[in-house]
Order: C-alpha cells, then structure tokens, then sequence
C-alpha cells in the first residue's frame, strides 16, 4: 500500500467494496474514484489549486461533494483547511484574516488544518499530518477491529477531528463511510437502521437527546459500539446506558492529538463504564501536578504559523488522574474550555466578540455546569458609558456574529468583571451564584 489515504489505490483494490452511503444510495470505491478523478480534473480546469504550500480552504458540509473533495485533496497532496459550517460571516473573516498573515509553508505531509483553541481568544491552526492519521486510525483498529461488513457512521461535522479521523480510518480500512444529516435524535436513530451502521461516534450530550426522546431506546443488534466522546459523560447517563444494553466505548483525545488517545477496551464495552477509558496501545498517557500530558505519535507537530512544538510530552492544559485500574479521569477540560452539546466554546473568542458590540465595554464568558448540555454559554457585561442595553440588544447582537452554540444563553449587566487573587478575571462556575442571570431564548 503505496498511498494509504489514496481513494485510487483502494478502487484498484476493492472495486465493488462500498466505500460511501448517503440517504439510501451507495457509492462504491470504483465509483468514488471516479468523481475524484472528475473533481481533480475541474480543480485544474478552473487553476483553483492553492499555491505550494497552502491549503485549499473549503467549508466542511457533510456532503458527498465534501467528502469527493477531501479525497482529491489527498489524492493530491493539498492541505484542507477546514472551516465549520456554523460559523457565521464575522467568525470566518476572523478566522481567514489571520491565515492571511502566515507567510510559512505548511509541511508537506500536511493532510489539514483544523481549528482549536488558543489563549489569546482567537482559535488555533492545528497541523494534522498523515502520520498522525494513519497512527490514529492503526491504534482505534487494534481496540476495535474490523469486520466484514462494517459501517461507521459519521453525524458530526467533518471539520472536527472525530469527524475527519472517521473518513480517514473508514478509506485506510475499506470501509462503509455512512454520511448522515448533523445530528437529531429522530434523524440518527433511524439512518442507524437505514444505514445497516455498526459503528457510531457521538458525545454525552447527543446520548442523552436520544434518551429524551426515546427513553426506552436500544441499539439494534448490528449496531456493535458506540464511541462516546467529546466531554465526561455524567454517571447518571452512563448507568441509564447500561441498563439499556449499549455497546459503549468512553474516549478521550482532542484535535492535537488526532482523536482519542484513551478508550475503554472494545471487550468491555457492555460493563457498566465509569472514566474515560485506558490509554491505547501507540500512546502514553500521564499525569503530572494533576496535569494531563500525551506523547504519542498522533501528535500535531505544531500550530501553523507558530514556532514547533517542543519537547516529547504535550500539554494538554486538562486536570484529571489514573484510578487503581489504569482508567483515566479527566476532572475539567482545559482550564477556561466551555464543552457545551459537545461543541467547543472559547470564552475569549466570545468575549472578542461580544466587546465588539458598541454597547459593552468588557465581558467576560463562564460555563455553568449543567447535566443535558455539560456547560451552559453565560456572560456577565459591562455596558459602555453612558449606555443603557437591554437583553434585547444582546440577543440581537449575538445572533448575527456568533454560531449558534457559543450565544450566550444567560447574562447579568455589572459594575465591574470579577477578578481573582492575581487580577485576573476570575472564570470560576461559582462566580455565577453571586448574580441574577437573565435568560436569553434564540431562533436560529
């Protein structure tokens, strides 16, 4: 296997094999090779190719176009720059400014680059490589395995690396890529039997939607493992799984470290779960003054743009700590991350938004902890001089510069930002007992 990501090599391969499925229809890999070959001939024809170096930026809809693209790119060696679907005109004029200024190539095994977080507010361009991928998807084959007739179902958006590291396990395995809507309850629970899919990967808060809607709800039977990832899922969520008999695989990772580098075992996937799972085999996994740290070679070389990471050991910036049994607890994401509906929110990033407003003078963005969504979006404001904002002008100013997931659903007008010992804002969830905080209800 000369390209392992190469949509060609698995065409001459396995022809008939079923590489893709969308609402009903099938794509096999003979056919796929086909549209990237077509698509590869239009990027020439129309010179839409980016320059050495730089990556084609492309806005991940989980479509088939996205999906032909992605292999193209590969298939040519062009880095993806991955841009969410949700992200509204300001948060992309944000986003692309600042790749605007890099003037450094990337590497050339570059196969995207994918947004996370950074601690000056503004997301950070995580180089996600080849190696990187084929390890990931290597050390989830070693838990998991492969079977004959498996189908991995992808209902988050391909722009995240859980989303992005499924096409490319499912195209190195030859596979069933089964592309779904983004996610509902009724929309998931029926493509999982529409779609014949055995494997699925979807966060706390998507289980326990499914549970809201369908309480008595059960896996069909060729449904072999769910994938639950994202954030710690509460125990009360997990033993509710139990009971009803889910094939459940904790995992823990994030996007620098390509993925999960920690799952339960594949043979313990219908005991009762607790924790995050076990380190696979490729990774090592520690944990130092309460830190979490990863070595592995899933892990990003760096940010584009920034100086190499250095050292062997990445900091995760996560607390968390190894029970008696090797199973890793993560205790909080990141020290200041909001994990909310699974999607991740920066407070900064919000904060820079919000202070663009010409009303508020300062603000500042704190999760309060919550057991269906994990973490409420919240923000205390200081309102500029000499202004008098109602929730109103808030609610109206969010939703034409921010996603959907990152408005903050409540908020409290004050004096002053809350600092803590050292002056700093002070982004505690107790922080918020000390205010009334006002609903805010979109329609998006």
């Amino acid at each position: 296997m000369q390209n392992p990501f190469s949509i060609f090599e698995a065409a001459a391969s396995c022809p008939d094999q079923i590489g893709l499925r969308r609402a009903g229809e099938d794509y096999s890999f003979s056919r796929l090779a086909t549209l990237t070959q077509n698509t590869i001939d239009r990027l020439r024809r129309e010179k839409a190719l980016p320059a050495a170096g730089r990556p084609m930026i492309i806005e991940g809809k989980n479509t088939v176009e996205t999906i032909v693209l992605l292999y193209a790119l590969m298939e040519l060696n062009i880095p993806a720059l991955m841009l969410h679907p949700k992200l509204t005109a300001a948060e992309r004029y944000v986003l692309l400014s600042s790749i605007r200024e890099i003037k450094d190539p990337l590497p050339e095994e570059t196969v995207a680059v994918l947004f996370t977080s950074g601690t000056t507010g503004l997301p950070k361009p995580a180089i996600i490589t080849r190696k990187m991928l084929w390890e990931s998807a290597k050390a989830s084959e070693r838990n998991l395995g492969w079977e004959k007739d498996d189908c991995w179902q992808l209902c988050m958006s391909v722009t995240r690396i859980g989303g992005l590291s499924i096409l490319t396990r499912c195209l190195l395995g030859r596979k069933t890529l089964a592309i779904s809507p983004l996610f509902n309850p009724e929309s998931f629970v029926k493509a999982l039997t529409d779609d014949q899919v055995t494997i699925t990967s979807i966060v706390p808060t998507m289980l326990a939607k499914i549970f809201e809607t369908y309480p008595d709800w059960r896996a069909p039977k060729h449904l072999r493992v769910i994938l639950l990832g994202g954030s710690s899922a509460n125990d009360k969520l997990l033993l509710k799984a139990h009971r009803q008999g889910l094939p459940i695989v904790t995992t823990y990772g994030m996007t620098e470290t390509c993925s999960h580098v920690v799952m339960t075992p594949y043979t313990e996937r219908f005991n009762l779960v607790k924790g995050s799972g076990k380190v696979i085999a490729g990774a090592e996994v520690r944990t130092r003054d309460g830190q979490i740290e990863v070595k592995s070679p899933m892990t990003t070389p760096g940010y584009w743009g920034r100086e190499p990471l250095k050292g062997e050991w990445f900091e995760t910036g996560d607390l968390g700590e190894f029970d008696a049994e090797g199973v890793l607890h993560v205790h909080a994401r990141r020290h200041d991350l909001i994990l909310s509906a699974g999607e991740n929110v920066y407070p900064l990033e919000v904060e820079n938004m919000l202070t663009r407003s010409p009303f508020i003078k300062e603000a500042l963005v704190i999760g309060e902890p919550d057991e269906t969504w994990g973490a409420i979006v919240c923000a205390l404001i200081v309102p500029e001089k000499g202004t008098h904002p109602k929730v109103e002008d808030v609610r109206r100013f969010c939703k034409e510069t921010l996603s959907a997931y990152k408005c903050p659903r409540k908020i409290a007008f004050v004096d002053a930002l809350p600092v803590n010992s050292a002056d700093k804002p002070d982004r505690r969830s107790e922080v918020l007992r000390r205010y009334e905080l006002i609903p805010i209800h979109y329609k998006h």
